[in-house]
């Protein structure tokens, strides 16, 4: 089967429940905080997969992995994809649903990687400069690295600047063909 037809068929029937819901930014934060516990608990997806865990435990597990907010509406699409049985395409459907959002409220996904943490007032400059650049919103991720020495690496989208000190220094000793 296509995973990617059968993830975007069910993102786009899931974002348009939503819209119509208006709920589409709750269901929003439910979809990155499941795909969050896919990357933390990978056994999460061998659970989804066996067919000797019974479907009643499997529509409890994704429901935890959505957050303790309770939302009848959510629980109504898990239960549809339960009765599907499309459950172990549950982590692509909420990828694709997080990305059908960002296009629609033109969002751009940036890691944000220092040596050492910054302030807000930092923080904030940074991402007013990406979102003049961009014409959208910034939605940052934060990483410390103390191995950069210094600077900073920013990803957005697909591209990458790279300003840390390790990365020139590294550029200073192969320029010295050390």
């Amino acid at each position: 089967m296509n995973v990617g037809m059968i993830s975007s068929r069910y993102a786009t029937a899931m974002l348009g429940f939503a819209t119509q819901q208006k709920l589409e930014n709750e269901f929003y934060e439910m979809a990155k905080f499941v795909c969050v516990h896919f990357d933390e608990q990978p056994k999460l997806m061998q659970v989804l997969e066996s067919p000797v865990v019974d479907l009643a435990t499997k529509k409890q597990l994704l429901l935890l992995a959505a957050g303790s907010k309770k939302n009848a509406s959510f629980d109504k699409f898990v239960q549809m994809v339960i009765d599907n049985k499309r459950e172990k395409y549950f982590r692509t459907i909420m990828l694709k649903y997080i990305d059908f959002y960002r296009d629609r409220l033109n969002i751009y996904s940036g890691k944000l990687i220092t040596a050492t943490a910054i302030d807000a007032k930092l923080e904030k400059k940074l991402i007013s400069v990406i979102e003049n650049r961009k014409e959208g919103t910034l939605e940052l991720r934060k990483e410390v690295n103390p191995d950069l020495i210094g600077g900073f690496i920013l990803e957005v989208d697909n591209t990458r600047w790279d300003a840390s000190i390790k990365r020139q220094l590294q550029a200073i000793k192969n320029e010295l063909n050390f």
